[in-house]
């Protein structure tokens, strides 16, 4: 649903924030907050323009905090988004908005493998990071950009990014990036000096979009899971994974899988 283009046309409207869920505990307690104190990978709820005063319902999915669900669901979700958004009058521009910045690099690049974008990844420090911005506001807030990249600053946790990276080098610069399968490593597509102006970072961004594009293979969720159990994938979050459906504060203990020699009450069979 959110990769499709009708909902991010219709997500505009709205101030889109992104929970980094298993990043930290912050982050934890807003998911417990939108749950009634369970825990999830996802939560999904509609505020007013102030984030004081709850539009909607939350829950685990769009269809399930709007209660459209069925044939017909993205559709109906987005007719719901439009109908809250015509009751506010849209101020500011988007050229004005917050620029996209990850907690360190190597989530970024996990999260640009799971959602299939290209990474923007700005090498360079404060100073210059600040002279740069009104620049990159311009084109992030472009029609034709927005939306279709992920966008990320360089930290001090970052130090050892180009470890993973093919191509990287370690001088101030814009880095394009195309993650790997797994979003563990990846290559840089296109390098821009700092310098680079408006026109140049746009063009240098659709271009390699569409080399992108052309080449990417949709990934189907529960094939690439698999797959990455199989090769022994694991990325190692702050908050270890799991989800506390019963909210008793503690993640729920998985299921014991019953093995070929166990009975369906869990008891081994008897030998000859």
């Amino acid at each position: 649903m959110f990769s499709t283009k009708e909902f991010i046309e219709a997500s505009r409207d709205f101030v889109c924030i992104r929970i980094e869920t298993y990043e930290n505990e912050r982050s934890e307690e807003i998911v417990r907050s939108l749950l009634n104190g369970r825990f999830a990978n996802t939560a999904f709820g509609m505020f007013d323009p102030y984030g004081k005063h709850r539009l909607s319902g939350t829950g685990r999915s769009p269809s399930q905090v709007l209660g459209r669900s069925g044939e017909d669901e993205n559709e109906k979700v987005i007719e719901a988004m439009k109908e809250i958004a015509s009751r506010y009058r849209r101020r500011g521009r988007s050229s004005g908005a917050v620029l996209q910045d990850f907690l360190s690099f190597e989530q970024a690049l996990n999260v640009a493998s799971a959602d299939q974008r290209l990474l923007v990844f700005v090498d360079a420090d404060d100073a210059e990071i600040d002279k740069l911005s009104p620049t990159l506001k311009e084109v992030f807030g472009d029609e034709e950009i927005i939306g279709r990249f992920h966008l990320d600053f360089a930290g001090e946790e970052d130090s050892k990014w180009q470890k993973s990276i093919e191509g990287a080098k370690s001088k101030p610069a814009i880095n394009i990036i195309r993650s790997g399968k797994y979003g563990l490593d990846g290559s840089i597509e296109k390098r821009l000096p700092l310098t680079a102006d408006l026109e140049e970072i746009k063009t240098a961004l659709l271009i390699e979009n569409r080399r992108f594009n052309s080449t990417e293979e949709r990934k189907e969720y529960s094939d690439h899971v698999m797959a990455g159990k199989r090769a022994g994938i694991k990325y190692e979050s702050a908050i270890p994974y799991g989800e506390d459906r019963d909210g008793d504060g503690e993640a729920d203990q998985r299921p014991q899988r019953r093995g070929k020699n166990m009975r369906r009450e869990g008891r081994p069979k008897r030998g000859r």
